[in-house]
C-alpha cells in the first residue's frame, strides 16, 4: 500500500507537470500568466511548494484566459483546458488544466458530470475602475455572475450565502441565466482602469476586491519554483506584501492546513476508472 506521503508527493509532481505544460504553451502563444496567491508565496519563501499547501494557481489577463480554450489541441489527449465552454457542467468562472490519467474528486463536483483529473487552477484578472462606488457595483455583479454560472446554492459557504443564492436562483430562467451570464462576462472584461483585480480568486469578498497597480502585473519576473524557473508578477515582492503583508513569516501551526475537501484524489489512474 502507497503512503500517505508519497502519494501527496506524486499529486504534486503532477501538478508541477501541468504548470510544466501550461508555461510552454503560454510561452508558445504569447500569453501572459503569473504564480498566484500560495504558489508565489511559495516561490518566494520555499523556492517551491509552501509545505502544508495541496494546490497551484496562477493569474491571467482575462483575454489571454479565453485564448486557452481554443489552444486544446497544443495541450495533446493528456491534458485538458477546462472552462464552462469546453465542460458544460462545470461550475466556475475560473479555468483549470486538468491531468485526464489521474483523478481529484472535491465535494462540491460530487454527481457533476466533468472531468475530475488533478489540475492547475487558473483565474483570470481584469482592469478595474478607479471610481469606488463603480468598482464595488461590479464587485455585486461579479458575486451575482459567480452564483449564475455556479447554478446552485455554493457548498461550505456558509448558510445565508446558500439562502442568498438560493433565492437568486429562482428569478431566472435557463434562457434568461445564460444572456445575464454573458451580459456580466462582458461587462467586466471591458472595464479600463489603472488597477486589476481578480473577481473570482481569493482576494475577493460580497463588497470588496483587493486591486493591484497594473505595473506589477506587466512583464513577467523569473520566479523558481521547484527547481525550474516560472513567470511570477513584474513586482512579485510588492504583490504578495499587499495579499499577505509579512509574507515571509510562516502562519502559527494551527493554520498550516489545506483548504480543499477531496472526496478521492490519485495520481495513478484516470477518474474514467473511478466512474465506470
Amino acid at each position: 500500500m502507497i503512503d500517505e506521503d508519497t502519494i501527496r508527493q506524486d499529486v504534486r509532481k503532477v501538478q508541477l507537470n501541468i504548470l510544466i505544460k501550461l508555461d510552454e504553451v503560454c510561452h508558445k502563444n504569447n500569453l501572459r500568466y503569473y504564480l498566484a496567491f500560495g504558489t508565489c508565496l511559495g516561490a518566494l519563501r520555499h523556492k517551491g511548494f509552501i509545505p502544508w499547501d495541496d494546490d497551484i494557481d496562477v493569474l491571467m489577463p482575462y483575454a489571454d484566459a479565453k485564448k486557452l480554450i481554443s489552444l486544446q489541441g497544443s495541450f495533446g489527449k493528456k491534458y485538458f483546458v477546462q472552462s464552462k465552454e469546453t465542460d458544460p457542467d462545470y461550475r466556475s468562472i475560473a479555468m483549470r488544466i486538468r491531468d485526464l490519467d489521474t483523478t481529484c474528486i472535491e465535494i462540491d463536483e460530487v454527481g457533476l458530470n466533468i472531468k475530475k483529473g488533478i489540475y492547475v487552477d487558473i483565474y483570470p484578472f481584469y482592469e478595474c475602475s478607479d471610481n469606488l462606488i463603480v468598482r464595488t457595483a461590479d464587485i455585486l455583479r461579479s458575486n451575482l455572475l459567480k452564483v449564475l454560472v455556479n447554478n446552485k446554492p455554493p457548498v461550505n459557504h456558509g448558510g445565508i450565502l446558500a439562502l442568498i443564492s438560493k433565492i437568486i436562483i429562482l428569478f431566472y430562467s435557463e434562457s434568461h441565466r445564460k444572456r445575464a451570464i454573458e451580459k456580466l462576462e462582458h461587462r467586466l472584461s471591458s472595464v479600463r482602469g489603472s488597477e486589476i483585480l481578480d473577481y473570482f480568486g481569493q482576494d475577493v469578498s460580497l463588497f470588496t476586491a483587493i486591486s493591484y497597480p497594473k505595473e506589477w502585473f506587466a512583464e513577467p519576473k523569473k520566479l523558481e519554483f521547484e527547481g525550474l524557473l516560472f513567470d511570477g508578477a513584474t513586482e512579485p515582492e510588492k504583490y504578495m506584501e499587499k495579499r499577505y503583508g509579512d509574507y515571509m513569516t510562516p502562519p502559527p501551526a494551527d493554520n498550516q492546513v489545506v483548504h480543499h475537501t477531496y472526496i478521492t484524489l490519485d495520481p495513478y489512474k484516470s477518474f474514467e476508472e473511478y466512474e465506470r
